[in-house]
């Protein structure tokens, strides 16, 4: 495969644009299958981070698409939720604090994707 180098405005045009499309699908598949954060930024590092298309930008550019992810990563929250694991159990949202409750049971509190149990 050919690699970029970014000398021209039209290739360094194209590849911002290509690399905002790429970053794009990272985050419209995240949601669809539900990525964890862990695999989002693998993802990114991989596909954008490490590529010469972005290494060879000049600042300003690399900085632009970092604001891009930057907002996409903001924009994760809309579809992740804060819910607990109370003694073992999933109890979503609906931790009841009660004369009974003992914080020591709460074994575990995540994001997670709305509606699910898939740990962001």
């Amino acid at each position: 495969m050919k690699t970029t180098k970014n000398t021209t405005w039209k290739q360094r045009l194209s590849s911002n644009s290509n690399l905002k499309n790429e970053i794009k699908s990272i985050f419209r598949f995240a949601k669809k299958y539900h990525y964890s954060h862990d695999t989002i930024l693998e993802h990114l590092k991989t596909r954008i981070y490490d590529k010469p298309k972005y290494t060879t930008l000049p600042n300003y550019m690399q900085s632009s698409l970092n604001g891009y992810i930057d907002a996409n990563l903001d924009l994760m929250y809309e579809c992740i939720e804060w819910v607990h694991w109370y003694n073992n159990e999933f109890v979503g949202k609906d931790l009841v604090f009660d004369k009974n409750f003992k914080q020591d049971l709460v074994t575990k509190s995540e994001h997670v994707y709305i509606g699910t149990q898939d740990i962001y």
